[in-house]
């Protein structure tokens, strides 16, 4: 039963979910419930634990025993309890960018977050990557050299927050509006740019939303 207890208090934490309630609606589970049922029943959740597994890069081995290392990618370890890794890239030597894993040519270190925060904001840390912004189309909103952190869970485009999209080997980031007759428009905030004009039915070869700007950092220097 004591094994069991932390199993399940491993699985919440590699779900990032805050009790089992949570748990149960991550798993998809039908019986709200059924985590009550495996305690009473000392059931281990092999196939549940290897969903989470499978989900999010963790080994398997660590859900069930609690030895080695929790995840498969170390941008993604705790440092302790509240702290998470969130990988940063180097994406001004880039032609294109997408879901760079750590080892990745253009990743230049980690920085450490509060797992808490990105938790009261919707965010997980496996949809998060950190970028600088290069130029000034995005002034004063952002500027030049300011990190930024992306999800790259959400790419549908809205005016709510500004976006990382890529054209035609070009790495921007600008605001996304609907225009009335379905295409969307690619706008900087710095006027001295014109807006880009992407029709959805008809889309640049190398078009992509990466994701949305959900945070940002300014140096002085």
């Amino acid at each position: 039963m004591r094994e069991l207890k932390f199993i399940i208090e491993r699985m919440r934490k590699a779900a990032e979910c805050r009790n089992d309630v949570e748990l149960t609606t991550y798993l998809g589970l039908k019986s709200k419930g059924a985590i009550s049922t495996w305690k009473s029943r000392g059931r281990i959740p092999y196939a549940e634990c290897d969903i989470i597994s499978q989900k999010e890069s963790i080994y398997l081995d660590w859900l069930l025993t609690g030895q080695g290392e929790m995840s498969k990618s170390k941008a993604l370890a705790p440092i302790h309890d509240d702290l998470v890794y969130i990988p940063e890239y180097d994406v001004e030597l880039s032609a294109g960018f997408g879901a760079y894993p750590e080892d990745h040519a253009l990743a230049v270190g980690n920085r450490p977050f509060s797992l808490k925060w990105l938790r009261k904001k919707g965010l997980k840390a496996k949809d998060l990557q950190l970028v600088r912004v290069k130029g000034d189309s995005m002034e004063p909103l952002l500027k030049d050299k300011d990190l930024v952190m992306l999800d790259t869970s959400k790419t549908k485009p809205s005016q709510a927050m500004p976006f990382a999209v890529r054209l035609d080997d070009d790495l921007m980031v600008k605001t996304i509006q609907h225009q009335g007759d379905g295409s969307i428009a690619l706008i900087s905030h710095n006027k001295t740019y014109n807006d880009i004009i992407i029709d959805q039915n008809n889309p640049p070869h190398d078009f992509q939303i990466i994701g949305a700007v959900v945070w940002h950092a300014h140096s002085w220097i």
